[in-house]
């Protein structure tokens, strides 16, 4: 080949260069250059990542969720439908059962971990607390409850957690005192219902005034019963969705059903407008200052109210819907096991006879009353599943190699879920008969060193600070509505199932979607 013609070729191929502009150029050489830098700080991280896990001895997980369809598509369909169906925390335990206590879960091309294994929820909640937060967990719940306790990570968590405690350090429900009223408004209710009654949505109410009354320490009228009913329809409707958004991880977004948005605003702008009006009665009707209310508290520490309604928002999600659930699961329990009922009706009648200002000593002194909500917070804990997101590369105690029992590595922006329903199931903790509602399980030392195997408060720096209240008003309120009607009775054609096996509504919390149907007598 002769040199001119070689020349030439060469000339044709620069020539092919030329329409492209430089500007374009720099371009496509910034795209190369970024997405070359991205893969070799992630190879980088990668290999990091192998060499921390060899150093504490981590092998990969044996047990993984089976899938049929690509990026499990097939287990999002099903879990879909048994969500629509109300089943799907049975859906978890069929794939659950089939699994090591630990396992690893590739959804949607997303890779993460899912346990039920005490040592391991320990170290996320406690021992390895610094390694973990709320990650997108935080950002679906936003859209309905705003910047608050259950939202907040890090020093903004840690302020909000320190006013609540000083609130509930003030409270003065130490002698269960200010339970009455609410209780005594509860037996009217239930005294004017006729033929078969649904507990929950009395529970519900409860609740809610006590929260308002006792917490936020507003008059019950404040929260006008019209507004109520809307709220709690609206609460209703978009903790459902949240709930949905909450699972989806990094994909919340996805999720947004037409209604969705209104009802939180309906939720915000009701809360809103119940934080101003208490702010202003406070302005009218100035009081001491070891006496304002816990909204004041809040605005005084923080003059924007949109914050300050956020945490009130917070505030009324844990009041509202965790103690009524678990009063509507304990009724749920003890009407289907007729010696339980029998058992504790003798308990009531000996040490409160007929007294309707139930102390804190006489719920001291009813053990089997504090085992009857054992066993109902073991069967129905009030939040079953939950999620953390890694910080920072590091290792879970077991959940690695063949048998599950080496440390697993978890890397940087992983979840790893975790499930205290099932964890509270397991027949290895809780003996031959783990879904059985048998509160004498509690007495003696078959389970004096359950430890973190039962958990139904969250453990660790977010142990539930409402955890006392919560129980305390429970035991009032069974000890009242089996006093007050010691004949209450299961309503007509209620089915005795398997506990998991009934239809449950799982938002931010758990509760009977098939209410609590008695007769009360």
């Amino acid at each position: 080949m002769s040199a001119s013609l070689s020349f030439h070729g060469a000339g044709v191929f620069l020539t092919s260069f030329t329409p492209v502009r430089p500007s374009t150029f720099t371009g496509l050489l910034l795209i190369t250059s970024i997405c070359v830098y991205l893969y070799a700080r992630n190879a980088i991280k990668h290999h990091h990542d192998v060499e921390f896990g060899k150093r504490m001895g981590c092998k990969p997980s044996a047990a993984k969720l089976v899938y049929h369809w690509p990026l499990a598509l097939d287990i999002m369909k099903d879990g879909f439908r048994a969500g629509r169906e109300k089943k799907l925390l049975a859906f978890f335990t069929e794939h659950f059962n089939q699994l090591s206590p630990t396992a690893e879960v590739k959804i949607l091309g997303g890779i993460g971990y899912v346990t039920q294994d005490p040592q391991n929820i320990q170290a996320l909640l406690s021992t390895q607390f610094q390694d973990f937060h709320l990650g997108p967990r935080s950002l679906a719940m936003k859209a309905m409850i705003g910047d608050g306790i259950f939202t907040q990570d890090g020093t903004a968590w840690k302020h909000s957690r320190e006013v609540l405690r000083r609130q509930f350090m003030k409270m003065q429900y130490q002698n269960l005192k200010g339970f009455r009223k609410h209780l005594e408004t509860l037996m009217e209710r239930l005294h004017t219902s006729s033929g078969v009654t649904d507990l929950q949505p009395m529970f519900y109410r409860l609740t809610l005034d006590t929260t308002i009354a006792m917490i936020l320490g507003q008059p019950v009228g404040s929260f006008k019963h019209g507004i109520g009913d809307l709220f709690s329809k609206a609460f209703d409707q978009a903790s459902l969705v949240t709930g949905t958004r909450v699972r989806l991880g990094d994909m919340y977004f996805l999720y947004c059903p037409r209604g969705f948005i209104k009802a939180c605003e309906t939720i915000r702008r009701y809360t809103y407008q119940f934080a101003t009006e208490a702010l202003q009665r406070e302005v009218e009707s100035p009081v001491e200052s070891d006496k304002t209310s816990f909204i004041s508290e809040l605005h005084r520490d923080n003059q924007d109210l949109q914050l300050v309604r956020d945490q009130v928002l917070n505030v009324l999600v844990a009041g509202r819907d965790t103690t009524a659930a678990t009063l509507s699961y304990a009724f749920h329990l003890i009407l289907r096991n007729p010696t339980v009922l029998e058992t504790l009706r003798c308990e009531i009648v000996t040490v409160v006879g007929h007294e309707k200002d139930i102390s804190r000593a006489h719920i001291q002194q009813m053990p089997y009353l504090h085992n009857v909500l054992q066993g109902t917070l073991r069967l129905y804990p009030p939040v079953p599943i939950n999620t953390r997101f890694c910080r920072k590369t590091t290792a879970l105690p077991v959940g690695g190699g063949p048998d599950g029992r080496s440390p697993l590595l978890v890397r940087e922006g992983m979840p790893v879920a975790y499930s205290v329903y099932h964890m509270q199931r397991r027949q290895d903790l809780y003996g031959p008969d783990p879904l059985a509602f048998r509160p004498e399980r509690w007495d003696g030392s078959e389970l004096a060193s359950i430890g973190w195997g039962y958990l139904p408060f969250n453990g660790g720096p977010r142990l539930c600070l409402g955890k006392d209240f919560g129980l305390m008003l429970a035991s009032c309120g069974i000890v009242r509505i089996i006093q007050e009607f010691p004949g209450i009775k299961l309503a007509p054609g209620e089915v005795l199932e398997e506990p998991g096996t009934e239809r449950q509504h799982l938002t931010l919390t758990l509760s009977n979607a098939q209410g609590c149907k008695v007769v009360l007598k």
